[in-house]
């Protein structure tokens, strides 16, 4: 045999050598492998054309640098968000509390001096598109280990009251909460004036019913004695069209395991009278679900979404439910079911009607659940969307911005090293995919409710909405309603739109005003005040 030969046959035993080798490494890691190359793909798909029409898609953007428990789309066009402490006990024993401002448009962070631990206050807006927040940390939880007593001991609430003012972004004292108050809810009625409800008191229990309203005009609180209703901690409350305030079932944080004390119905601040609403399947695991009205907020249609059992139990729920508040017998029906069971929903109307269900978790603060879809109100059906990257459970924030996408904030899942997300993840719609966005001008900066006003547009119109903007936090948002402006009459790059004149279905502050073709496509918005 000669040398080439040799040299050959040895080149080839040591080739299927490596084959035989390789071949081996693949079969003992192929899960590895195969999740490897899944994900590979699925990255690669999701920033496919035809993919990001139809599902959209999910960008990290930034990382705040803060944990933010509550998050506000301010009328600037910036982002608050809120941590206090943080839930962090280092942070509050030094007295360091965080707030931070986001601009979406440049990706820059300000931080804003914070002069009170805001941890687990309520907010809402003022007519003048200021944030009023109240409550907040006294004192943090010692368990039952860590007591002298050898009991739990609970959060204890604050009577600090405060308002952000968006033009010097900055707070501003007001008169304090006549109770102290942790994990309250704050709604804002048609006259202005704000609801504070429920939360735990100084001592760390359950407030009893304690009900009381903020005037702009004064900046001070007012106790009502004769408004008692006791609800769980961050009932999900939402002004309904004929001015009662409507509790979907849903809270997070504390209250009593019984459904008779977390019964969904109408509360009449006329008379303190309660009307309640049936039909909720599976009532016992009602918390930490999501709320929202969906749109246009004129046909008073409120869906339920997903929730949990009480507590740190580890059940959760794939259902919804609808309730038409404008019969006179208003009833839960079943909705579409979620893709997962989960809790701590993130849902986000978006300015073609269509709702954003995103991120939450399959249980209690852990396995984070990374979907998405797409409520369609028109059909009662959900599609899918693209898939989130990044885990989001409890403390978690989702905002509509004015350019039609969707920033998510937060989460704080269950650990020994108490982990919390600061990256800022964005939800670009599929209607961003789908062609030339319309352009809107001479929009007047002030509106008056039953006035008939006239826009500008690039494109013929298929709607116009007034979207509230969010203030979110603990799958909590009273804010947020899209309201249509009917179209009266619509020529060349001209369109004529009615304003609604029922104050509890506008009430008045700042919103975002969205033109939608007929492809779906959203205008990036214009701020108007409706006075």
């Amino acid at each position: 045999m000669t040398a080439s030969r040799q040299a050959s046959r040895v080149r080839r035993r040591r080739m299927i050598q490596l084959g035989v080798l390789l071949l081996l490494i693949i079969a003992g890691n192929g899960p590895f492998a195969a999740s490897w190359a899944t994900a590979q793909y699925a990255e690669w798909q999701s920033h496919q054309p035809d993919y990001m029409r139809g599902h959209g898609r999910w960008d990290v953007v930034a990382d705040s640098g803060t944990r933010s428990i509550h998050a506000a789309m301010l009328r600037t066009g910036k982002v608050l968000l809120m941590a206090g402490s943080g839930n962090d006990q280092g942070n509050f024993d030094a007295q360091n509390f965080t707030t931070v401002l986001w601009d979406p448009i440049a990706n820059t962070f300000a931080d804003v001096y914070t002069p009170w631990d805001v941890f687990c206050a309520g907010h809402a807006f003022l007519p003048n598109g200021n944030l009023l927040i109240a409550g907040g940390t006294k004192k943090y939880e010692i368990l039952a280990q860590d007591s002298p007593d050898g009991k739990k001991h609970e959060y204890q609430g604050l009577k600090d009251s405060y308002i952000f003012n968006p033009d010097t972004e900055r707070y501003e004292k007001t008169g304090e909460l006549n109770h102290a108050r942790w994990y309250p809810t704050l709604v804002t009625l048609a006259d202005g004036t704000v609801v504070s409800v429920s939360g735990l008191d100084e001592n760390g229990d359950i407030d009893q019913g304690n009900t009381e309203l903020f005037s702009a005009a004064t900046r001070m609180w007012k106790d009502h004695p004769d408004l008692k209703k006791v609800f769980p901690t961050y009932p999900s409350l939402l002004l309904a069209a004929d001015g009662r305030l409507f509790f979907s079932g849903a809270n997070a944080g504390y209250g009593p395991a019984d459904v008779s004390e977390r019964q969904p119905g109408l509360w009449n601040l006329a008379d303190n009278s309660f009307q309640p609403v049936d039909g909720l399947p599976e009532p016992e695991i009602n918390e930490t679900a999501g709320t929202i009205m969906l749109a246009p907020a004129q046909d008073q249609k409120v869906m339920f979404i997903a929730g949990g059992g009480v507590g740190d139990t580890q059940d959760a729920s794939a259902r919804t439910a609808i309730v038409d508040l404008a019969s006179p017998d208003p009833t839960y029906a079943s909705g579409p079911n979620l893709t997962k069971a989960k809790r701590y929903p993130g849902a986000v109307v978006l300015p073609d009607d269509t709702v954003l269900v995103s991120g939450g978790s399959t249980a209690y603060r852990a396995k984070d659940s990374l979907t998405a879809e797409i409520y369609h109100p028109d059909t009662n059906s959900f599609t899918p969307a693209a898939d989130p990257h990044v885990g989001r459970d409890y403390h978690s924030e989702y905002l509509l911005l004015p350019d039609g996408r969707v920033a998510v904030f937060g989460s704080n899942p269950l650990s020994d090293e108490n982990i919390f997300e600061t990256r800022i993840e964005v939800y670009s719609p599929h209607y961003l995919y789908k062609g030339e966005r319309p352009k809107i001008s001479l929009v007047p900066a002030e509106i008056a409710r039953g006035s008939t006003i006239t826009v500008a547009s690039s494109q013929p119109t298929a709607k116009v909405r007034l979207i509230r903007p969010g203030a979110y936090t603990h799958v909590t948002d009273t804010e947020q309603r899209s309201v249509a402006l009917p179209i009266v009459q619509q020529t060349a790059g001209s369109i004529t739109l009615d304003v609604p004149e029922n104050p509890n279905l506008l009430p008045s502050d700042w919103y975002m005003l969205f033109a939608t073709n007929d492809e779906g496509v959203p205008s990036v918005a214009t701020w108007v005040h409706v006075g």
